[in-house]
């Protein structure tokens, strides 16, 4: 009770205060994260004065939202490159003579399902994505929202032995785990062989330090991991699940209706996502068609 408390109270200061930082307005969306930015063109360059309020900003509520940007390619990219080396697509289709944008298509025959489950974006890698930013080319009338989870206030929510016996395991993530059965199917053994060739199982904490913030968040999503080290199958299930329950309660979460040219910047430490799209599958028919650069970790 006292967790939620607080919880309220913050969100409350928060909105009180509507910050204005480096020239940019920030208005917090839920006690838990995310902040909508207005008064920043993310198609012109930021000086440094507005980049470091940009992270501050980040780092606070690790997930940003932009109403009617209007981004070419190049600019997208650019964008991206202030944050980092760009990591290229392994799986998902690209914007034609544009490798580094994603092609993410949720429409009906689009190469993106829409019931895709909670998760990091690339966690099957040991070296994964730090943060992205998704922008909106066609989106439906309603419907095709997309949920963030603050992992730092749902392992914050834990008794303290818990958090202290979760520092001390390790996940295995895979992505043939999801996408495997369909590839074997489709494509036979031998394609199935190359995918699991080129992406094995890897590892990671179940709580991570956030390089950045220092701060700890839980590592673990329901679409990639596979099972904790260590434990029997019985425990590391269960364990798993009781986690994934946590953290999927709507205290910890923000909610972002998309607009035609919207866009999202998250951490992709500190948070995981799942587009709802599905949810509404009288929609099926319309569009919803994003361009996504992602920034890679640096090890």
């Amino acid at each position: 009770m006292l967790y939620f408390l607080k919880a309220a109270i913050v969100a409350a200061a928060e909105r009180r205060r509507s910050m204005n930082t480096a020239g940019f307005e920030i208005r917090p969306m839920s006690g838990a994260l995310g902040a909508e930015i207005t008064g920043l063109d993310l198609s012109q360059p930021m000086d440094d004065d507005t980049f470091a309020g940009f992270c501050d900003a980040w780092h606070r509520y690790q997930v940003l939202f932009f109403r009617d940007q209007e981004l070419t390619p190049e600019q997208h990219i650019e964008l991206g490159k202030r944050f980092g080396e760009l990591d290229i697509s392994r799986f998902i289709p690209t914007v034609e003579g544009y490798p580094e944008i994603r092609l993410q298509d949720m429409s009906v025959g689009g190469n993106i399902p829409g019931d895709v489950d909670w998760h990091h974006d690339n966690s099957f890698m040991e070296v994964p994505q730090k943060c992205s930013f998704l922008y909106a080319k066609e989106v439906p009338a309603a419907g095709g929202d997309t949920v963030w989870v603050n992992t730092v206030k749902v392992l914050e929510s834990l008794s303290k032995p818990m958090q202290k016996f979760l520092e001390g395991l390790t996940a295995v993530h895979d992505v043939i785990d999801i996408m495997g059965p369909a590839l074997l199917k489709q494509q036979g053994p031998e394609a199935w062989q190359a995918a699991r060739d080129r992406t094995p199982p890897v590892e990671h904490p179940v709580v991570r330090i956030h390089p950045e913030t220092g701060e700890k968040c839980l590592y673990i999503n329901p679409l990639m991991t596979s099972y904790i080290k260590d434990l029997n199958p019985d425990e590391s299930k269960n364990l798993l699940a009781f986690l994934i329950e946590k953290m999927v309660r709507p205290e910890f979460m923000v909610r972002f209706q998309w607009a035609r040219n919207s866009v999202a910047f998250w951490d992709n430490i500190s948070t995981i996502h799942r587009g709802i799209y599905a949810d509404l599958p009288d929609l099926g028919e319309e569009p919803r068609i994003m361009h996504r650069v992602a920034v890679t970790e640096t090890h």
